[in-house]
């Protein structure tokens, strides 16, 4: 049954002795010696062992299904918001009949990213500059083509408030020479008719050569956000 068990074993010898005077004696000697040995554990406990190995190998088999399971429940997004991010970008920028490019034309332009599908930051970037360049069109002095040079003498900026607020300033009156008055002018009467507030720093803008994009293109955002509000940018949600 694999318990412990041990063993004696004891040897009996005689023999006759003769000495050297001719005399013998019988000489009888005994020698014992002892062994053991054990085995490692019985059917008992083998079965045991075999069973709790069995145990640990089905807790991690779980373990590892677990964390699969919950790999590929962060990975994956629902097939329908993928479209609805989609559809949601195209009626944001959509134009009210000041961009000659078409609703079509713009969801076209729309990339996939390479994760989810979903657009990327820079297609929307790419987008908002599009409807910039769009409602700027035919100001002289304008030429948009990114958010940080364009902008820096701040005649993109008064001629996008100009174009929804043409009441608000004599666009004609400004010249690029003048950056620090075309900030003010701009930054003020977005502030004042469209409730944007004033994100950029006059002084900053009028120290920078180059504004920083990243500035303007938070700033262009949330003017955008204002428009939709006061309903003079229309979704199809609106």
């Amino acid at each position: 049954d694999g318990s412990k068990t041990s063993r004696t074993t004891t040897m009996e010898s005689s023999y006759v002795k003769r000495a050297d005077n001719g005399n013998s004696a019988f000489v009888q000697t005994k020698s014992s010696y002892s062994s053991s040995s054990k085995k490692t554990g019985s059917i008992f406990e083998r079965e045991d062992e075999s069973a709790s190995r069995q145990s640990s190998l089905a807790a991690l088999e779980r373990r590892q299904a677990e964390k699969k399971k919950e790999l590929m429940k962060a990975q994956s997004i629902p097939k329908t918001s993928t479209s609805q991010a989609r559809k949601a970008m195209v009626e944001k920028l959509q134009k009210e009949g000041g961009s000659s490019q078409s609703p079509a034309a713009m969801g076209t332009a729309v990339q996939r990213s390479s994760s989810f599908g979903v657009p990327n930051a820079n297609s929307i970037k790419q987008m908002l500059l599009d409807w910039c360049r769009a409602k700027t069109r035919g100001y002289e002095h304008v030429d948009i083509q990114n958010f940080s040079s364009s902008w820096s003498d701040g005649m993109a900026f008064c001629a996008l408030v100009h174009n929804f607020f043409p009441e608000a300033f004599d666009y004609s009156q400004l010249t690029p020479q003048n950056r620090r008055h075309n900030f003010e002018v701009a930054f003020s009467s977005a502030e004042k008719h469209a409730e944007c507030p004033q994100l950029l720093d006059v002084e900053d803008m009028v120290r920078m050569r180059e504004p920083d994009w990243k500035c303007v293109y938070t700033y262009i955002q949330e003017f955008y956000r204002c428009l939709v509000q006061k309903g003079l940018v229309k979704t199809k949600k609106s």
